[in-house]
């Protein structure tokens, strides 16, 4: 049963979420040059292990790009996509004029997850009143679960809890999904809710 503090810190989460995802969404306008919507229906906080069975299968292969949340003890972001997802949301980014590339396409993406951690980060700086700097993305194409499992084999400090949004993308008649993780340090959650006053 759901109790009182774990709803205010879903409800914490969400509007987070919600600030974010309307910068996010304003910033792929004003890049792209036409309307994007975005919006979050699916916002998760789980173990580890759950990941896989309820979000994404392990098998999956998909373009992931890793932003690492700098200068602070926070953990790191992974903007996860399946490849032909991927493709097709790389040319909702680029003119249609534009021959699309597999390095091209991995560019695009990159600077997609890079809009989408700055205004998750923006949103948290809004509530919290402190600097947040993520690191250059990093991109890489591999199955979710080799991804996944290596950033905790190389950040075995992480905690076991990863805050999934899942982003639902509308542009021109296309909706596309792609999901953002955040894999924290210990304790880190629970300090930001503190901080927010939960």
């Amino acid at each position: 049963m759901v109790n009182e503090k774990q709803l205010l810190r879903y409800d914490a989460l969400q509007e987070i979420a919600n600030i974010g995802g309307g910068h996010a969404a304003t910033s792929l306008s004003k890049m792209i040059g036409k309307r994007v919507g975005m919006d979050v229906p699916f916002l998760r906080l789980l173990p580890y292990d759950e990941v896989f069975a309820g979000i994404q299968s392990d098998e999956t292969v998909v373009r992931a790009v890793l932003s690492e949340v700098v200068g602070q003890e926070y953990g790191v972001f992974l903007f996860v996509i399946p490849l032909d997802e991927s493709d097709k949301l790389a040319e909702l980014l680029l003119p249609e004029e534009v021959a699309i590339d597999f390095e091209l396409a991995n560019s695009a993406i990159k600077e997609l997850s890079n809009i989408l951690v700055q205004s998750f980060l923006q949103a948290v700086m809004q509530m919290i009143n402190k600097p947040l700097i993520a690191s250059l993305p990093s991109l890489t194409v591999d199955l979710f679960g080799s991804i996944l499992s290596s950033v905790y084999m190389e950040q075995y400090q992480f905690s076991d809890e990863i805050f999934i949004m899942k982003n639902k993308f509308y542009s021109m008649g296309h909706v596309i999904e792609g999901s953002l993780y955040f894999v924290p340090k210990p304790t880190v959650l629970e300090k930001l809710l503190d901080e927010l006053g939960i």
